[in-house]
Parts: C-alpha cells; structure tokens; sequence
C-alpha cells in the first residue's frame, strides 16, 4: 500500500515500495486560498498519477521569515532532494517561499513549475493592507502584511526549469471588492509573456483564484501534459478569454 498522511498539516502521499531515487514527486506550494477542501481535491487528483505527492504546510501567520524556516524544514525532513524528478505547481504565496528557498538552496531535481498566475489576485496583499488592514491580519496573520510589502525574488531561469503560466480569467469575490486599489496599481496584464518572458507556455481559463484548487477535472490534464511534454496541449486558449 501507499502512504498517505496529514502529517502536522502536510498532506503527504508517498509510495513505500520505491526508492525515491526512481521516482518523482507533485510539490504543491499552497497560498492564502488554501482550505481543507482544496488539499483533498488537489490529493485526490494527484495521488492517482503515478508519483509522490507533497502539499506542506509552510504558509504560517507569523511572519515570511517563519514560512521560510518551515519551508526549509519540510526539504529536509521529507528528503526532496533525493528524488529522480520534482515538479511543483505553485500558487501566489507559495511561490514567494519556493523563490526564496532556491535563492539559498539548490534543488538540481527541480524539473518543472507550473504556475497560477493571477493578474487581480496577486494584487490581493496589497489592496487587503490598503483598504482592510485590521482585518487582512487578523484573518490571515502577519505575514499577509509582510508579503504586501516584501521585495518579490527572481523566479528561477526558464533554461534550468520548464515553466508553464496558468492565468485566472475571473476576479474573486474579494477582489472585486477590492477593484479600485487594484485598478490603482496600474493596468492589469494579460500576455503571458509579459508576465514571465522565460515561461515556456501558457493558457488562460475561466476559474477564479478559489476554483485554482479544486478543479482538477479542467487543469490536471494539461499540467500532466505539460510536466511531460514542457507545453500545454494546443487546443488550450494562449489569450484572454
């Protein structure tokens, strides 16, 4: 049998019979739109491809820095750099702590990330610290604070990883709320290769950043696609739709 636990809150899915040297492993890096909800549809989905799966717990309310040190702690701990092959999907937030892990570590097996890419969403920090500080914090704690203000690292080089863009078409419910101090911050972008120019591809769908969790039904097919193929498959709208 497999391995399949909430180990502190990680979800973890590991199978027992493989060295992780023959294998590969799904690294989920969750943000703030993560629920339990989210994490058994995003387990339910993975665990059926054929490779380990890991969804850390590494977001904490207190601060960047304490997200950093669990991020760094759960590498360790579940040996990731043992692995054949890593390849990652990274929401808002958790791409900030992967970035910031790869700025002090090497991670050589690191062969994919795929990205949701939110141009209203990823404003979200802000314009919850612009209009609703008090509340922004307490429902999401200190650290919603640090990365409205925090210098945003370097995503890896295109050349070394294979990067793939999904971008939310939809707003959520808070953001339009939230739409003048988003609309504030400047003209939203669409165009993929403006968001990341090293990106090796992307499509655009009609989800909001909520919907990015749970609808495996429409995403996981082309994300599989593109961790084998390094593109999405060609019927996928490139454009705003």
């Amino acid at each position: 049998g497999f391995i399949s636990s909430l180990m502190a809150e990680h979800w973890v899915h590991i199978d027992p019979h493989k060295p992780r040297s023959q294998k590969s492993a799904v690294l989920l890096m969750n943000g703030f739109g993560s629920s339990k909800a989210g994490c058994l549809a995003q387990m339910n989905y993975w665990r059926q491809q054929g490779m380990d799966v890991y969804i850390p717990d590494v977001l904490k309310r207190k601060s960047i820095a304490v997200s950093s040190d669990a991020m760094r702690a759960f590498v360790q701990e579940y040996e990731l750099d043992e692995y054949k092959s890593i390849h990652a999907i990274c929401y808002i937030a958790g791409s900030f702590l992967l970035h910031t892990y790869l700025q002090e570590a090497e991670m050589p097996n690191l062969k994919t990330i795929v990205y949701d890419r939110s141009p209203t969403q990823e404003r979200a920090p802000k314009a919850v610290m612009n209009r609703i500080p008090f509340l922004g914090v307490v429902a999401m704690g200190r650290v919603l604070e640090d990365l409205a203000l925090a210098e945003w690292p370097e995503p890896p080089d295109g050349a070394v990883v294979n990067k793939g863009l999904i971008i939310e078409n939809r707003a959520t419910a808070l953001m339009r709320l939230l739409q003048s101090e988003a609309m504030d911050m400047g003209p939203l972008v669409y165009d993929w290769r403006t968001i990341d120019p090293s990106a090796k591809d992307a499509f655009h769908v009609a989800l909001d950043h909520n919907m990015m969790y749970e609808r495996w039904d429409l995403l996981g097919q082309p994300v599989l696609y593109f961790i084998e193929h390094g593109r999405f498959p060609a019927d996928l709208p490139r454009e705003r739709i």
